[in-house]
């Protein structure tokens, strides 16, 4: 087995591991307001943190990618705008909107409205200032949290609460369960352009509150089912 030691490693190098390793990450379409107007832009550095509140983390890496630094004004639009107006809204990106998202992916300048430009249609949301996305089946709206520069480049550690949720009956019931194969979410992979679709899921059996014991019959088959892994070498 290959290992490497970090410090040695040339930050492209880092990426690629960390990147090409945690696989599939959920997109973030993210909406913000700036002295420019509205921006939208996706991160896949993103997931939630807990709920009660509902909170999630985006991670941005500054303007100019890995090869970041220190300068004034290194930040993106996103990041930017958030200091301007600490409000949001996330979208999660499903197939059908992949190369809309594609448009709002590209750093151009801030006087370019990436969601004009993407074909996206603006909604006023109900509580924050940022515009909502119509064509996007779940829409949060969200209040900052903080931000936190971390690391060399440095990444911008955006932490958010959600304050009002949007959801397409298209896609959740009456239980509040959202279906994972009628939203058809994208998922990040590694690259330039990797990208895949949540489609091939599975179901294993865990009737027991996280934090309780489970039931013996399901706990013993659950280990059953990792001895027979391991006697297949999964």
């Amino acid at each position: 087995m290959p290992k490497f030691k970090t410090e040695e490693l040339k930050v492209e190098d880092q990426y690629k591991l960390m990147s090409g390793s945690i696989i599939p990450r959920p997109i973030a379409l993210v909406s913000t307001l700036g002295p420019d107007g509205y921006n939208a832009a996706p991160f896949s550095f993103f997931n939630c943190i807990g709920v009660s509140p509902p909170m999630f983390m985006i991670s941005c890496s500054p303007r100019d990618g890995l090869g970041g630094s220190k300068k004034k004004n290194n930040v993106k639009d996103t990041v930017a705008n958030l200091r301007h107006c600490p409000e949001m809204v996330v979208h999660i990106v499903d197939y059908y909107l992949r190369n809309r998202m594609n448009v709002c992916a590209h750093d151009v300048d801030s006087s370019v409205d990436e969601i004009e430009e993407a074909g996206f249609t603006i909604q006023e949301s109900e509580v924050v200032k940022p515009p909502r996305l119509a064509e996007c089946r779940i829409q949060f709206e969200s209040k900052l949290l903080d931000i936190h520069e971390m690391g060399k480049l440095p990444y911008y550690l955006i932490l958010g609460e959600v304050v009002y949720f949007h959801i397409s009956d298209s896609v959740i019931n009456d239980e509040l369960h959202i279906d994972p194969n009628s939203l058809d979410a994208l998922g990040r992979l590694a690259g330039s352009g990797g990208y895949t679709r949540i489609l091939d899921n599975f179901v294993m059996q865990r009737f027991h509150p996280p934090g309780s014991s489970p039931p013996g019959d399901i706990f013993e088959a659950a280990k059953a089912a990792a001895k027979l892994d391991r006697k297949l070498k999964i």
